[in-house]
C-alpha cells in the first residue's frame, strides 16, 4: 500500500498541493488500497521500487506532479492528485487488472493500456474521455 506522504513525496510542501488536490489524492489512495487488496488476495505481488522505496514507479514523477513538471499536460490526472504509476517491473499487476475489469470498476480505478506502460501500471480515478476502463493516452 502507498501512503499519502509517499504519493506527494518531495512535493508535500509545494504550493500546488492544494486542499482540493489532497482530497483527490486521499480518494485515489483509498481506491488503490481496495484494488490492491483484491489483487493481493489473488496472489499478485506489489514489489517496492528500489528507487522510491515504495510501490510508486519512476524516480520523481510517478505520484503527484507539480504544475511546472514537464511530464504530462497541465491539469493531467497526476497534477490533480488523481493518478499514480504503480511499480510493475514484470507487468503482472497490469495483467491482473486486464483480467479483472469488474474489480477495477468496483474500486473506481481506470488504467492506461499496458502496452503504453511497460514496467509500471497507471491507475487513475479520473474517467478518460473515452469512458473506457482501459484507455490509450
Amino acid at each position: 500500500m502507498i501512503s499519502i506522504q509517499q504519493y506527494f513525496g518531495q512535493w508535500w510542501k509545494h504550493p500546488d498541493v492544494t486542499p482540493e488536490r489532497i482530497a483527490n489524492a486521499e480518494r485515489l489512495i483509498a481506491c488503490c488500497e481496495r484494488l490492491e487488496l483484491l489483487a493481493l488476495a489473488d496472489g499478485v505481488e506489489f514489489p517496492d521500487n528500489p528507487i522510491t522505496g515504495n510501490g510508486i514507479s519512476g524516480s520523481t514523477y510517478g505520484g503527484f506532479r507539480p504544475q511546472s513538471c514537464d511530464q504530462g499536460a497541465p491539469k493531467s490526472s497526476h497534477k490533480e492528485g488523481m493518478a499514480v504509476d504503480r511499480y510493475d517491473p514484470s507487468n503482472l499487476i497490469d495483467e491482473w487488472c486486464l483480467a479483472h475489469l469488474d474489480e477495477l470498476e468496483e474500486c473506481g480505478i481506470y488504467i492506461e493500456a499496458p502496452k503504453s506502460t511497460p514496467r509500471w501500471s497507471h491507475w487513475t480515478t479520473r474517467p478518460p474521455k473515452s469512458g473506457k476502463r482501459v484507455f490509450l493516452p
